[in-house]
């Protein structure tokens, strides 16, 4: 759903995607610029999408992320809010995910 709400107002944007926060670490290594960035924070594999969030933010210093996620508890909005990444509560909708694109 997201790869659709993206290409419909980027047509020219190339998405890559990844099945866990393990997958999308070994994506990077074979591609070094990125401009968005969006993670569940419930993801398979050995980190969850805020692990990963810091990762990239070290890393991708210009680079939007948006956790995407129907886990809200308070602890997870403030862990993302410390480590500087967008918060978008589930479902997704173009009206949530647009906004944070530009």
């Amino acid at each position: 759903m997201i790869r659709k709400i993206i290409l419909d107002k980027y047509p020219d944007w190339e998405i890559l995607e990844a099945s866990s926060a393990d997958d999308a670490k070994s994506l990077l290594k074979d591609h070094r610029d990125f401009d968005f960035f969006s993670l569940d924070q419930n993801m398979p594999g050995t980190l969850s999408g805020l692990d990963l969030a810091e990762d990239l933010k070290n890393n991708y210093k210009v680079a939007k992320i948006v956790l995407i996620t129907a886990n809200i508890q308070d602890a997870i909005k403030n862990r993302a809010k410390t480590i500087g990444i967008d918060f978008v509560e589930k479902p997704v909708t173009s009206e949530k995910i647009i906004p944070h694109l530009d």
